[in-house]
C-alpha cells in the first residue's frame, strides 16, 4: 500500500511539473482578441520598440476547434498600416509539435481598422504607454 501511495504521489508531482513548464512558456502571452473560435495574443516579454511607431513582437493564433497554434514574429508599423511576418511556425496546440516552420520573412503587407491585426498594433501601442488592456 506505501508502494503504491509513492507511486501515485510521485505521478502527481511529476504531472504538476509538467503542467508547470507549460505553463511557463505562455507566461508572457497576453490575450488581445478573439475572432469565433480563434484568439490572438501577444507575448509581452518579447515587444521591441522599434521607433516611435514601429513595433516587434511574438503573437499567437490559436485556433481552439483545431487544435492549432500559429506562432508568428512580426513587425508592426502603426504609422504606415503594415505588419510584416518575419517567421512563423505552425503546430499542434496541445503537444506543440511543429508541423511547419518558415524563417524567409515575407512582404509588408497592409491591415485595416477592426481587424485582428489592428487589435494586436493598438494592444502595443497602449502597452507602451502602461495602459495595457
Amino acid at each position: 500500500m506505501r508502494k503504491f501511495a509513492w507511486m501515485l504521489s510521485m505521478t502527481a508531482l511529476l504531472l504538476f511539473l509538467a503542467s508547470t513548464v507549460c505553463f511557463a512558456e505562455d507566461e508572457g502571452r497576453r490575450f488581445v482578441d478573439a475572432r469565433g473560435d480563434t484568439g490572438y495574443f501577444v507575448d509581452v516579454t518579447t515587444i521591441s520598440i522599434d521607433s516611435n511607431h514601429e513595433y516587434t513582437a511574438d503573437v499567437a493564433i490559436i485556433k481552439a476547434k483545431e487544435n492549432r497554434l500559429f506562432s508568428y514574429r512580426m513587425h508592426f508599423d502603426f504609422a504606415a498600416r503594415t505588419y510584416q511576418i518575419l517567421r512563423s511556425a505552425t503546430m499542434t496546440y496541445d503537444t506543440r509539435e511543429v508541423s511547419q516552420r518558415v524563417k524567409t520573412p515575407l512582404p509588408a503587407a497592409p491591415y485595416v481598422p477592426g481587424s485582428p491585426i489592428a487589435a494586436i498594433v493598438d494592444y502595443l501601442y497602449a502597452w507602451q504607454r502602461g495602459f495595457e488592456k
